[in-house]
């Protein structure tokens, strides 16, 4: 249970003064008491509900700052921050370039995102910036588990308990963690309550409902950690707006050999058995044959229409099925087992992560190989019980879909497989970073097994143009096959 913590103190509010207009917050906006006729900025606009002007909270800051260009006299009763607890900071110094990602942002006025790899340091990052501002904080992460971690990082580092808003608790304390989720449910009550706000994994916040978080909060201070800010929909372009601008950028290149193990990317070319080729090639020309028809009746017919149909009509509905169906045959090929098996037979004895694109394919390697497989269903319980048996040494290698992107450490581990992945360049780098955590002098080794002649060889292409994948030594096929893998 919590345990008692310094409320915000509440001065008494004096009426507003002649002239003046009281500013307050509501539900994640900010209410100004102004009349209709008043000349405000632009981002203001008048709610008949309650007769007075209205704009997201977000933009508290700017208004305080534009207000006497308008001539507007403002009593602020919106902000009613935490007092910050007392901290006992317990932090080893910062590293170089640890603490030139700590001026930066203060340099750019307390806002901002720090791009740095996974296993470099960006924890140690905000810590340092909480000890050093003492100001109420409230923390964002995608999962609870690594809303957890947060909250047992604050008390090691900081000498402080911080609360958890999710998971079924609701402890709003002067520090508080809690996930994107429940950040997006919650704002509109305690987004006047935190001076800063840091959001773990930022790239996620430009999501859509996601990102209406950060406009709820008056925070005037905001801190975004993540190695990969970039988004396939493009909306990672709203981070400047909702955190600041990238302010400190360090790819997993420039850390290569320094702060994260040295690497090696080794890419296994396997084509599919001829049955599997076959079938490919059958439902490749049912889709051609499809969208050629459809395109003699409509010329801009495209892939989003395709998906648009197939909720209602049947030959969309089973041109879709075979477009999932080739992508299943990549994803399960059987040549890729054997190929696994000749990488686990090479690293015996050490410990490796294999990612799967699919549920299914992870429950193969986990059937084929006898090792536990952890997939999108996978309950919290059995999640935890197996990857705290992986961090002991007692399971040496796991299979996973996507459920190890984000979220998890284990240093020890310097082999990896990918089997497939959907998801682009940011999930690659995802994945190269859980195994380059610094562990001694440990060089990693990361496999690409990719399907020739497929959406997978597509896929790594994509991969390859990756700043992290094209400063790594590629083995070349005659240089994997010296290996005695093939």
């Amino acid at each position: 249970m919590g345990r008692p913590v310094s409320r915000a103190r509440r001065a008494p509010v004096p009426p507003a003064g002649p002239g003046s207009h009281r500013l307050v917050f509501d539900r994640g906006s900010l209410r100004l008491e102004a009349p209709r006729s008043a000349a405000v900025p632009p981002y203001l606009a008048w709610d008949d509900r309650v007769h007075a002007w209205r704009t997201e909270a977000f933009h508290h800051p700017r208004l305080r700052e534009e207000a006497a260009a308008y001539r507007l006299s403002l009593q602020d009763e919106a902000p009613r921050f935490f007092d910050c607890p007392r901290l006992h900071p317990s932090l080893p110094a910062l590293r170089p370039d640890q603490e030139a990602a700590v001026q930066a942002w203060e340099r750019a006025g307390g806002r901002g995102v720090v791009v740095k790899p996974t296993g470099t340091g960006k924890t140690e990052i905000a810590l340092a910036i909480i000890a050093r501002h003492r100001v109420s904080t409230l923390i964002v992460a995608p999962l609870r588990d690594l809303m957890y971690q947060w909250q047992r990082r604050i008390r090691q580092a900081l000498g402080a308990e911080a609360g958890i808003l999710g998971d079924g608790r609701r402890e709003v304390w002067p520090l508080t963690v809690t996930t994107y989720d429940s950040a997006w449910i919650h704002m509109k009550e305690i987004g006047n309550r935190y001076r800063l706000i840091v959001y773990d994994e930022a790239h996620h916040l430009p999501g859509p409902s996601l990102h209406e978080s950060a406009l709820d909060s008056l925070a005037p201070l905001r801190l975004g950690l993540t190695a990969t800010p970039w988004r396939a929909d493009g909306r990672d372009r709203l981070l400047a707006d909702l955190i600041g601008p990238v302010v400190y950028e360090e790819d997993i290149a420039a850390a290569r050999g320094r702060t994260l193990a040295d690497y090696t990317i080794v890419r296994v070319p396997i084509y599919l058995t001829d049955a599997e080729q076959a079938e490919f090639d059958a439902l490749s020309r049912r889709i051609r044959a499809y969208v050629a028809a459809r395109r003699r009746e409509d010329p801009t017919f495209a892939w989003e229409d395709l998906t648009r149909l197939s909720r209602a009509d049947p030959e969309a509905k089973e041109v879709f099925r075979c477009w999932r169906r080739k992508l299943t045959l990549t994803h399960r090929s059987a040549e890729k087992l054997r190929v696994v098996e000749d990488i686990l037979r090479l690293h015996a004895g050490e410990q490796c992560v294999i990612f799967t694109a699919s549920n299914r394919m992870a429950l193969d390697v986990s059937a084929r190989f006898l090792i536990p497989a952890l997939t999108a269903h996978s309950d919290k319980r059995e999640r935890n019980a197996v990857l705290d048996a992986f961090a002991r040494g007692e399971i040496r290698v796991l299979a996973a879909c996507e459920v190890l992107n984000e979220g998890w450490d284990a240093p020890a581990v310097k082999v990896g497989v990918v089997l497939g992945g959907e998801k682009g360049v940011r999930e690659a780098v995802q994945r190269l970073g859980r195994l380059l955590r610094r562990s001694g002098d440990r060089a990693a080794r990361l496999y690409e097994v990719v399907v020739q002649e497929s959406p997978d060889l597509a896929r790594a292409r994509r991969r390859g143009r990756s700043h992290a994948y094209q400063s790594a030594p590629r083995l070349s096929v005659d240089q994997a096959r010296q290996l005695d893998l093939f």
